[in-house]
């Protein structure tokens, strides 16, 4: 007991001596990243010093990641990589920065050096990214979030950054409760650079290695999806789809894996089996109260009805049903009924239910471009139909609804060519005998 004793206070007394090293070490890289950016050396000497500083502050992050200088480590380690121009490494970094250390904030000058890097359309993307709310007080949960943030940019050179990353939260967390999730994590970033090998490894490796887990369907579910998308192994991915309907019937992984059959099945001109599948998905999905994926697996069933089956009332009735899921919010129910209309116009020719879709749209949504544009389509036909004077008042109503439109001024327009119109006519009729 004595010797145990006597060995903690020992180790207790070197603790700081190995604190102390590190802090020299660290010191020794800050001058050595100070001489890189001197402009003394030649660039390929530059590019050396910058990649050994690399390697050499990801070891030193590996085994000090607890110390008080830790942050500033981070810091330093992103600015090398920017100045090394490997902006994802440093945008990276700086995402791992955010999680590991949230209530600190990294240089707002070298956050921005970075991320203009990058193109214009991805800089907000990654500007929002960096922003962190309500974080889990445990360094795992946060960091197993970084690296979810991380295979969700899917940035460009990112595997060998992230694979590192990966094996350093393994090796740093190995008993953490979540770690099945993480594995899967791991095989989606596999999946994403192409690597289906070893994704389909890591998936099969939860099911075999965590007997426990949550994410057994979820597990099977993907390997189908890599089978289907990627290999285009028709026999496979069908066989692990049904083996999750068959294995894990209450799972939530149930509408989405009807919604992948289908996809399967309509790419390999199964038809009927996919409109099958895709009404599953609808009803599971809505089952869930998942109302914006029952929608889309209503338009894919629609799509479907319309070109390959060739069924266009079919296909109205499910663009109806979609329509009517959320009535009021203008992306669904404008789409839905867009397509209909699309329908009666081009497939079913018949321009009087394409008329009666449009004016559903303008009733729902009087004062939206959709619904000045829908009620304008719909005057046209109406003209078309000889009805003169009642195209006359649905332009007058666009007029109402969006006075500012460029709608609003084509309707001025045909208002007043419908007028001269009229009044030619009862000025030929009046000279008549």
């Amino acid at each position: 007991m004595k010797r145990i004793i006597t060995l903690i206070l020992f180790l207790f007394c070197l603790s700081p001596l190995f604190a102390q090293s590190a802090e020299k070490e660290l010191a020794f890289y800050k001058q050595q990243a100070i001489k890189a950016d001197e402009g003394l050396l030649k660039n390929t000497e530059r590019k050396q010093l910058f990649s050994v500083l690399e390697w050499d502050l990801n070891s030193w992050l590996e085994r000090n990641y607890a110390l008080p200088s830790a942050p500033e480590a981070m810091v330093l380690k992103a600015q090398i990589e920017y100045q090394a121009n490997n902006y994802t490494a440093a945008y990276l970094t700086l995402l791992k920065y955010a999680y590991e250390f949230p209530s600190r904030q990294a240089d707002k000058d070298l956050t921005a050096k970075i991320i203009n890097e990058f193109p214009n359309k991805q800089q907000e993307v990654l500007k929002k990214s960096l922003v962190t709310k309500s974080l889990s007080p445990l360094a795992e949960d946060r960091l197993s979030l970084f690296l979810a943030q991380a295979n969700k940019l899917n940035l460009k050179n990112s595997q060998e950054y992230l694979l590192r990353e990966y094996s350093l939260f393994f090796n740093r967390f190995p008993a953490y409760e979540n770690n099945d999730k993480v594995e899967l994590l791991l095989g989606d970033l596999y999946r994403n650079n192409g690597n289906y090998s070893a994704a389909l490894g890591k998936y099969n490796k939860v099911l075999e290695i965590y007997p426990s887990t949550k994410y057994k369907a979820a597990s099977v579910r993907m390997m189908g999806d890599i089978y289907a998308s990627e290999l285009k192994n028709y026999n496979l991915a069908k066989e692990h789809y049904e083996r999750v309907l068959a294995e894990f019937p209450n799972s939530v992984e149930i509408p989405t894996v009807y919604k992948h059959l289908a996809f399967l099945e309509a790419e390999n001109k199964n038809y009927a089996a996919a409109v099958e599948n895709a009404q599953k998905a609808y009803d599971e999905y809505l089952k869930d109260t998942q109302k914006a994926e029952a929608y889309d697996a209503l338009i894919f069933k629609a799509e479907v009805e319309e070109k390959d089956l060739k069924n266009y009332n079919s296909a109205v009735k499910t663009l109806r049903t979609a329509a009517e899921i959320m009535p009021l919010q203008e992306q669904y129910f404008v789409g839905a009924k867009q397509k209909e209309a699309n329908i009666q116009a081009k497939k079913l020719k018949d321009n009087y239910a394409e008329c009666d879709v449009l004016e559903e749209i303008a009733v729902r949504f009087p004062n939206t471009e959709d619904g000045v544009q829908a009620l304008y389509r719909a005057a046209e036909l109406t003209e078309k139909f000889g009805d003169t004077e009642k195209a006359k008042g649905k332009y007058h109503q666009i007029i109402l609804n969006r006075p500012q439109s460029k709608t609003a001024v084509k309707a001025q327009k045909r208002i007043t060519s419908i007028e001269k119109a009229a009044a030619k006519t009862a000025k030929a009729q009046a000279v008549l005998p």
